[in-house]
């Protein structure tokens, strides 16, 4: 298997959540934890340095966090970058975890700046955060002058205050996650090995793709339209394997379109897989309608797909059918056409447990009925 070694890595889901009150042009509350924890990773770049015992005076980032949180972890090389690029700014991060927890967080993450624990949360709740990740930019007076997601933490905001007193020392380096000098892109995988269970993360943003912790069948379904059921897996590659991914490109060379097919050209070739597209005959479930009255009461106001799953079950507002024939495969690991797609939008709730109950619904609330008939279909064969 071949493989661009990277620490960090995830679409369709940026997570940005804010602290619940605004801090911004306030005095910073007290930073006080008991014990600072550091990197384990050396690198030959950078030198992690003690946490002072005044940090009075100083330009501070402090970043909430913690490690079974996807957005949060997927956030650690931008902050790495900008601590390597701000040598005169403070990166600080606290986390609600012992410090057992992020010291074995530490020997698979390379980080650049220390990791305060705070178990009784002290400083979490001064700082009143209570969603992650929140990041927090304190000038050397001791006032928060930036407040939100380290996601959208950029050079231009801390030019604004570290140029402010002209302390600006900022060192001219390479983003070690981004292009490389006359490359269009950079594109990173490796098997996700942060044992973050079920966490995941995804960001998508025209031209930076950032993945962490999506299994491989995940990511053929998100990129090429591939349900489990539709796979020929001749290489008999684990479809659960976890990766970590990131793909940016340079806007001023490429397309956002372009960027997409770069990810869906270079992960098969990164794994050394080949995807051929075939059509078999074969019998599959074929969605027909059997009563359009039942159907049209379910009419959507939605003109985009939302999906929340809760209860054990799949509610879908502004769904087409085809939304319904891909939930169905991907869910129940069955095959499903479609009779007659049409452009209407319709609202359902349907178990995502039980296929009997599903079809016993669909039939009485929605007038659709699932029907074995034998097809000519697509299928993705891995060689």
């Amino acid at each position: 298997m071949k493989i661009s070694v990277s620490f960090f890595c995830c679409i369709v889901f940026s997570l940005n959540v804010f602290a619940q009150g605004n801090l911004v042009g306030k005095k910073a509350p007290k930073i006080e934890i008991e014990k600072w924890i550091y990197p384990k990773i050396k690198t030959a770049e950078w030198e992690v340095k003690g946490v002072p015992e005044k940090i009075e005076g100083r330009i501070i980032v402090v970043d909430f966090w913690f490690t079974k949180c996807a957005p949060c972890v997927a956030s650690i090389p931008e902050l790495n970058f900008l601590a390597q690029k701000y040598p005169e700014i403070l990166f600080l991060s606290i986390s609600f975890e012992k410090e057992d927890l992020i010291n074995e967080f530490l020997k698979k993450m390379v980080m650049y700046y220390p990791v305060g624990s705070d178990p009784d949360s002290k400083t979490i709740n001064s700082f009143g955060v209570q969603l992650y990740p929140e990041t927090f930019l304190i000038d050397e007076f001791g006032i928060v002058r930036w407040q939100g997601s380290p996601f959208d933490l950029d050079e231009e905001i801390l030019n604004g205050v570290s140029e402010r007193q002209g302390k600006t020392k900022t060192l001219r380096i390479p983003h070690q996650e981004t292009k490389q000098l006359n490359s269009a892109y950079t594109f990173t995988i490796q098997k996700h090995n942060l044992e973050m269970g079920e966490s995941s993360y995804f960001h998508y943003n025209p031209f930076d793709i950032s993945i962490l912790n999506r299994t491989l069948g995940d990511l053929l379904n998100v990129f090429y339209g591939m349900s489990k059921p539709r796979i020929i897996n001749r290489k008999n590659i684990p479809l659960e394997t976890a990766f970590d991914i990131t793909l940016k490109a340079d806007k001023s060379i490429t397309t956002e379109a372009n960027c997409v097919e770069m990810l869906r050209f270079l992960l098969p070739q990164q794994l050394g897989v080949n995807i051929k597209e075939v059509e078999m005959d074969t019998v599959a479930r074929v969605v027909g309608v059997l009563n359009n009255r039942l159907l049209e009461n379910n009419l959507s106001s939605e003109n985009n797909l939302g999906v929340t799953i809760r209860y054990n079950n799949w509610e879908a507002k502004g769904a087409r059918i085809v939304d319904l024939k891909n939930f169905l495969e991907n869910q129940f690991n069955m095959l499903v056409e479609v009779e007659a797609e049409t452009n209407s939008r319709y609202n359902f709730v349907l178990s995502n447990i039980n296929l009997f109950e599903v079809e016993k619904k669909l039939e009485n609330d929605y007038g659709i009925r699932l029907i074995n008939k034998k097809v000519k279909t697509k299928f993705w064969v891995l060689e």
